[in-house]
């Protein structure tokens, strides 16, 4: 006889996916019918979904807590995946750290029974419920909530699914590997969600002046920290609430102060974009170029942080294609034959002229990608990072809002599979070089007004909180969507400028990415 630990991922005040689906109610379904089968079975089993936390940290360490209070032999944990919606099916695959053979027999089980895709068992060494249980431990993923045509069969097929979940992770053929190992702890281990007690944070709104102010303007990095809740702050915690799916009231309350302390997190515990002694010689050699003072048609002198902001961007983009990332590989394709979506091959002569060739896939292309990005922003934007949709234009859906440094709208995120992934990417940890970009650079009410719910509000407050996150949706449309009838007015008109000296900047931050590397 075994017995098993059961929970449903996320909780029904911190939701998980949606689409077809809702993750969290589906999961709970699961966990529910699977625990009835494997009564049946003769097996004993336990059942837990949280109720209670209001934040992702509080929810994983919740679900982790009840797991290590059971007594039992393996730990399972039922989640639903999403990517983008479609009609195709997309299937079904089981997570592990140590547990790959019971892993493998979860998902051919359900496959077997349902004809949902085998994804296959999947190793994952960076979530938090598969590294801190303290016995053996997998994470079923049972279909993807946004494929109309899983989420059909799953209907169609949910007491078999929940049978076969049963019998995989109870029966004879399912092989359940040691306890693993406790983590050897981290030389610098991520910093404790902050637990104030309730008297620290106090309920502030426009009109307000004090130091918790204060303290607000500087977690929600676009904002000057002078303590004062005046208009220009009252538009930005307006954008960061509806980013977080709260309600829009600028009024800074428990709610509210729970996902600034959430920001705070995630940007003290997010990996570095770059080593720091890396993006300090890169910064060092942006603010040296011949380009820093120049003053661009029409424009003018761009703010100080433009270049290296951009500078930074680029090195990043240069070690994501080297690490095989979707989006950088992307930027760095080969030029096509249509000038229709490429930007790369409607702007050929312009890049001929200066002796530049994209026909070649690498880092030359993506170098040349970055040229052009660096011309983009003068026209766009003036190079502020900060800036919100051209108020002259009608379009303030979510997802057709323009919003940052390259006025670049959410709707791009059709003209490629890699951009929506950045989305998640860059809300877990928005460091995105936003000390750079800000240099010199204030924003107004009008600049960081967002638009809309879900996503496309997300988007636009991201692409202004980490301009990098920005730069990178932009890079990859201009490849996907960004030609002769692409996305962006001022590539469409041939208005951008192509420099030669930026490339000679890019070029010498790529002497230095590489030499980092071989030292």
């Amino acid at each position: 006889m075994v017995r098993i630990a059961l929970s449903s991922g996320h909780g029904t005040k911190v939701r998980g996916a949606s689409g077809f689906l809702d993750e969290v109610d589906e999961a709970i379904k699961v966990i529910n019918a699977t625990a009835s089968a494997i009564r049946k079975l003769g097996h004993e089993v336990v059942t837990f979904t949280d109720t209670v936390s209001t934040s992702q940290d509080e929810n994983l360490n919740r679900i982790v807590d009840w797991h290590n209070a059971q007594t039992r032999n393996l730990d399972v944990s039922c989640h639903f995946n999403a990517f983008e919606k479609t009609g195709k099916p997309m299937g079904c695959e089981c997570l592990y750290v140590t547990q790959q053979e019971l892993a493998k027999t979860v998902a051919d089980k359900i496959c077997g029974v349902s004809g949902l895709i085998n994804r296959g068992p999947k190793k994952r060494t960076d979530l938090f419920f598969l590294n801190n249980t303290d016995k053996p431990a997998i994470l079923a993923e049972i279909c993807f909530v946004d494929s109309s045509s899983d989420t059909n069969t799953y209907r169609a097929k949910f007491q078999s699914i929940c049978s076969a979940f049963a019998e995989a992770i109870c029966g004879d053929e399912a092989v359940i590997g040691p306890t693993p190992p406790k983590p050897e702890p981290e030389p610098e281990p991520e910093p404790p969600r902050p637990q104030p007690p309730s008297d620290e944070h106090p309920t502030i709104k426009k009109g307000d002046s004090n130091a918790h102010v204060a303290s607000l303007q500087k977690s929600l990095g676009c904002l000057v920290a002078d303590g004062d809740f005046g208009s220009i702050t009252d538009t930005w915690v307006r954008a960061f609430q509806a980013a977080c799916g709260l309600k829009t009231t600028g009024i800074v309350d428990q709610e509210t102060w729970e996902e600034v302390d959430e920001l705070d997190v995630k940007v003290l515990a997010g990996k570095a974009r770059l080593p720091k002694p890396l993006a300090d010689k890169i910064v060092a050699a942006a603010k040296a170029s011949d380009l820093q003072n120049f003053s661009w048609p029409d424009r003018g002198h761009m703010p100080p942080g433009y270049l290296p902001g951009l500078a930074l961007s680029f090195a990043y983009a240069m070690r994501a294609f080297e690490e095989g990332d979707d989006a950088a590989t992307v930027m760095s394709k080969a030029q096509g034959t249509s000038t229709s979506k490429d930007a790369l091959a409607w702007y050929e002569k312009e890049f001929s002229k200066l002796g530049m060739s994209n026909k070649k896939a690498g880092l030359d292309t993506l170098r040349h990608l970055f040229v052009m990005i660096i011309g983009l922003g003068p026209r766009e934007s003036s190079g502020r990072y900060c800036e919100g949709r051209d108020l002259s234009a009608d379009n303030v859906g979510s997802e057709t809002c323009e919003a940052g440094l390259f006025q670049t709208s959410w709707n791009i995120k059709a003209a490629s599979s890699a951009i929506a992934p950045l989305l998640n990417d860059f809300w877990e940890n928005p460091n995105g070089f936003l000390p750079e970009f800000k240099e010199n650079v204030t924003a107004t009410a009008n600049n960081l007004n967002s638009f809309g719910s879900g996503d496309g509000v997300r988007y636009q407050w991201l692409s202004r909180f980490a301009p990098l996150f920005h730069t990178m949706v932009t890079a990859v449309g201009m490849r996907t969507l960004g030609g002769e009838d692409g996305h962006w007015g001022p590539i469409r008109r041939r208005e951008v400028l192509l420099k030669k000296e930026a490339d000679t900047l890019l070029k010498a931050v790529q002497d230095l990415v590489e030499a980092e590397e071989v030292a």
